[in-house]
């Protein structure tokens, strides 16, 4: 009976999208964690900041950054820098302003698009009119109905790269995280698909409730030299 209700309780979260939840000013700080070792390597947020309008175009702001300590440095150096603005009415993304450097690669681009029309460093090319940005995801996927054990597709854009990528909901598992220990439900990449980000790293994300909203509480990262896990530690708002 207990893993019923749970799994109702989450059925139903799914089904009740409050994209309003993206018009406040709200920021989840997160440990960074070399997975396997369970040693804590860095710090990482993932927040929504005021909302902006881009163009006479109403959108949200998300940011994603990622940066290791002196000791992460010398295991896998990572300064990353996301910023993505989505559109109010359907999440689609509408700029990318993203700064990537992991261990001695640099990588800044900003992607601006109108309709189908992208734009990466002046490199004009042709979208899905139904796109969204990778990061961005990690915000927005509880506004899809994606019920345990089925999957969902989305096409993306990550810095002039353009790919669908298909997400499958693997079930409920408790997880502990510095915020506290969670009952959450896993989206994973199809094992089928080619690594989600262009740096060919994959991410795997469990959302748990806190205060009536999904948040991802973890984030795993997987790269070519291990998992970086990110585990929620504190939230602002």
């Amino acid at each position: 009976m207990r893993a019923y209700l749970i799994i109702l309780f989450i059925s139903l979260s799914w089904s009740m999208p409050d994209i309003n939840r993206f018009s406040k000013v709200i920021k989840y700080e997160y440990s960074a964690y070399i997975d396997l070792l369970n040693i804590k390597i860095g710090e990482a947020s993932l927040s929504v900041e005021k909302t902006d309008n881009i163009g006479g175009q109403d959108v949200y702001h998300l940011n994603f950054s990622v940066k290791t300590s002196k000791l992460g440095d010398r295991i896998y150096k990572i300064r990353n820098k996301i910023d993505v603005w989505i559109d109010k009415e359907n999440l689609n993304v509408v700029r990318q302003e993203k700064s990537i450097r992991e261990l001695r690669k640099k990588k800044k681009s900003i992607t601006s698009i109108q309709g189908e029309l992208a734009n990466t460093n002046g490199k004009k090319y042709i979208i899905n009119e139904n796109t969204f940005d990778p990061y961005s995801l990690l915000l927005i996927l509880p506004e899809f109905e994606i019920p345990i054990e089925t999957s969902k597709k989305f096409n993306i854009v990550d810095a002039g790269k353009v790919k669908e990528i298909e997400l499958t909901n693997e079930g409920v598992n408790k997880i502990r995280t510095p915020y506290g220990t969670f009952l959450a439900y896993t989206l994973t990449p199809s094992k089928n698909d080619d690594a989600v980000l262009k740096n060919k790293g994959d991410m795997e994300i469990s959302y748990a409730s806190i205060n009536g909203n999904l948040v991802p509480i973890q984030i795993l990262i997987k790269l070519g030299q291990g998992v970086i896990s990110l585990r929620l530690k504190k939230v602002r708002e």
